[in-house]
């Protein structure tokens, strides 16, 4: 088995380092953006009735462009960089495009026709008004979902090709065209402006996304070019992950639907306290698991096992490193980031306080969806995204379970709190695969 030289050991750690921190930077700073807008969010809208009209209107067009779409781009990525050694690539590419729009466009169908039955399911507690409020909501985004299929797929393009720059700065254009909407038509038009907000950001990320890959030469319409080998490739990776993404992304639909059902505001607290714990996760874990990718499956194809196993220890080392004291920072904090950030306007001490305890709980979870985002990328780089189905699946019963237990006793902190503890299994099982599949990986 070869083993890479140190000098090019370190070449390739350089590489990935500067990778992640690019992706890192820019995802940080488009959460940061997107949590700029929340507090902007929160000077119009509070936490009441009107907002969580909007977020379980976003919460189902938001998962399926997250699961659907969002996991068909690291699916694709190591099919891509093998389809560019046979020169395929952008055969690939289009079958895969073609791929991903049949599997969005029913659902897309489905979700404009069960729109009327599904937001009641979602928001239990709301009254008649409020869920017609939402169902419009929900069907003036609903084109979201196709485009964001096409940039997903734009997306894996570039990243195969190092372009993980463009691919990361495009998507702070939704929040800051959020802020810019709600500035000039906030007060008039209500939170339809954040509806238009999501579909103008959607229809920027498509342009820009496309125009990028049509200038690498590939082309844009989809084409089915039938079952070929790179085909079932791609399917064998996607659909697993999928499955495994749905699941834990489902717990998400769960929290919500929960939070729902806990009175007027809860949506929206829920909401407000897990931004803090996405921007750490954005900074740490996307722009890691962006850049590991290429090279996990680089050395898994070439069958450097010692490699590979250094380069995991390596990267988890580094993020964690980075990680833990950036979120015991955020916890020891949490009140103040919370006073300063939201509250004014229709966002007093009250709405503060709540949000606060919801916070602490929401950040334990950082430091494990950091690793496991990296442990995700090793079991695609493996061909082992089963894996993650059959881990996902653990996760999902503890933490419904949670969902379902901990409110009694905490509230909506119980919810944030039930996130982390199947976040925290979802990492401990997967891992525990992986070491049964791999145990060269884990040896000292």
């Amino acid at each position: 088995m070869a083993v890479a030289a140190p000098a090019e050991r370190k070449s390739n750690h350089r590489r990935v380092f500067q990778a992640a921190a690019t992706v890192g930077v820019l995802t940080s700073l488009t959460k940061i953006a997107a949590a700029v807008k929340v507090a902007v969010t929160a000077r119009y809208f509070g936490a009441g009735d009107e907002l969580d009209a909007f977020l379980i209107a976003f919460l189902l067009p938001g998962f399926f462009v997250d699961t659907v779409a969002g996991t068909f781009t690291p699916s694709l990525v190591p099919e891509l960089i093998r389809a560019r050694e046979a020169g395929t690539e952008h055969r690939v590419a289009s079958t895969a495009l073609a791929m991903v729009l049949g599997a969005m466009l029913p659902l897309t169908l489905v979700l404009m026709v069960a729109a009327r039955w599904l937001v009641p399911l979602l928001g239990s507690s709301f009254p008649p008004g409020k869920v017609d409020l939402t169902v419009v909501l929900l069907l003036s985004m609903i084109a979201w979902l196709p485009l964001g299929a096409c940039s997903a797929t734009w997306r894996a393009v570039l990243n195969a090709h190092g372009r993980v720059a463009l691919a990361a700065v495009v998507q702070m254009g939704a929040p800051l065209l959020a802020m810019a909407f709600l500035f000039l038509g906030g007060a008039r038009w209500g939170v339809y402006v954040l509806c238009a907000a999501v579909l103008a950001g959607s229809a920027l990320e498509f342009a820009v996304l496309g125009f990028a890959v049509r200038r690498l030469g590939y082309p844009l319409p989809p084409r089915w070019h039938g079952w070929s080998g790179e085909a079932l490739a791609v399917r064998g990776q996607y659909l697993p992950l999928l499955g495994g993404t749905l699941i834990v992304s489902g717990c998400g639909l769960v929290d919500q639907a929960v939070a729902g059902s806990l009175g007027t505001g809860s949506v929206s607290a829920l909401s407000y306290a897990s931004k803090f714990a996405a921007v750490l996760i954005a900074i740490g874990g996307t722009g890691m698991a962006t850049a590991v990718l290429p090279e996990f499956s680089r050395l898994v194809t070439l069958g450097r096992w010692t490699d590979l196993r250094r380069a995991l220890r390596m990267h988890v080392g580094v993020a964690l490193a980075v990680m833990v004291p950036l979120t015991l920072a955020f916890i020891v904090w949490s009140g103040w980031v919370v006073r300063v950030t939201f509250q004014r306007g229709e966002f007093g001490p009250a709405e503060a306080l709540l949000v606060t305890g919801i916070q602490r709980y929401s950040l334990l979870l950082v430091p494990f969806a950091v690793v496991l985002f990296i442990a995700q990328r090793l079991a695609t780089a493996m061909s082992a995204t089963g894996l993650i189905l059959r881990a996902g699946v653990v996760a999902m019963v503890v933490n419904i379970a949670g969902d379902f237990l901990l409110p009694r006793w905490l509230g909506v902190s119980g919810v944030a709190l039930a996130s982390f503890i199947g976040h925290a299994v979802y990492l401990a099982v997967l891992l525990s695969l992986l070491h049964a599949k791999e145990p060269r990986l884990f040896r000292r």
